[in-house]
């Protein structure tokens, strides 16, 4: 019975965490068009809705706010508390050391290359798909860098979706006896339908599984964290330099580099190098 309800709360996250996110755009989004309608009529529309699309970042960290501090709250209660928190936070650090988060800067580096590929084969057999995921980049903002950009691309998504899917989803489904594997894949296909999107939702369950696994790896949500930040970083800042600067042949290169970098990163993390001894 115990079983049946950590699955029924690994689902309850994942139903209010969807909820939250789309009821708090929903909510912003009119927030931004009524006073428009308020001030200029049906013309006040398109007032609030530039006032939207030329402040994005900030709204997206409004958005993340309600579900980040449940997030907070929930992970608090169901998992820290009840072990006790100092007891918690050893447990949830007794392996990681600065070698940890130094591996994950070329991993997330090869990974970010690698998505670059998959999306190459996601635009040969889902063209349209690709075009619609190209047209919702260009209108969101990710290259519009600010502080609030910083905020709602490296800060905000990796603390708060990393608590929400390898946090407390996987944690409920491992709590409730599902192997390792069978958790990982569910909360990473729950990470790609969370992005609502058919491009982005193939490869960020790509990317959720390897986050789970690091979650399992370190016993501990801090490198996914790492991870996640540093593939936004590389997705955003990174990927648009290059792509400026620098000959489709070195890019070429980057991306092919990719496999053999992630491969033996992914090697030296499984085998504890340079990992805290217990």
């Amino acid at each position: 019975m115990k079983r049946h309800a950590d699955y029924g709360m690994a689902a309850l996250v994942f139903v209010c965490t969807m909820v939250l996110m789309n009821g708090g755009a929903f909510v912003f989004s009119l927030g931004a068009v009524i006073p428009g309608m308020m001030l200029g009529g049906l013309n006040g529309i398109d007032i609030g809705y530039e006032y939207l699309m030329e402040h994005l970042s900030f709204f997206s960290c409004l958005i993340y706010l309600l579900p980040g501090t449940l997030a907070f709250l929930w992970y608090y209660f169901a998992f820290a508390e009840p072990a006790g928190m100092r007891r918690f936070v050893r447990m949830r650090t007794r392996r990681l050391s600065p070698v940890c988060f130094f591996l994950a800067i070329p991993l997330a580096f090869a990974v970010q290359h690698l998505t670059s590929l998959l999306m190459g084969v996601i635009a040969l057999v889902l063209p349209s798909s690709m075009e619609e995921y190209m047209e919702l980049v260009e209108s969101s903002g990710l290259t519009s860098y600010s502080a609030a950009w910083a905020v709602a691309t490296l800060i905000l998504p990796p603390l708060v979706e990393e608590v929400l899917f390898r946090g407390l989803i996987f944690g409920y489904l491992r709590r409730a006896g599902a192997c390792f594997a069978v958790a990982n894949l569910i909360q990473a296909v729950l990470f790609g339908i969370f992005h609502m999107n058919l491009v982005q939702g193939i490869y960020a369950a790509v990317l959720g599984f390897l986050l789970g696994y690091l979650a399992w790896r370190y016993e501990s949500l801090l490198v996914p964290m790492t991870l996640h930040a540093l593939f936004n970083f590389f997705g955003t800042v990174v990927i648009d330099l290059e792509s400026r600067f620098l000959p489709d042949l070195v890019l070429g290169i980057f991306v092919m580099a990719g496999v053999p970098v992630a491969a033996v990163v992914l090697v030296l993390m499984h085998f504890g190098i340079g990992e805290k001894k217990r």
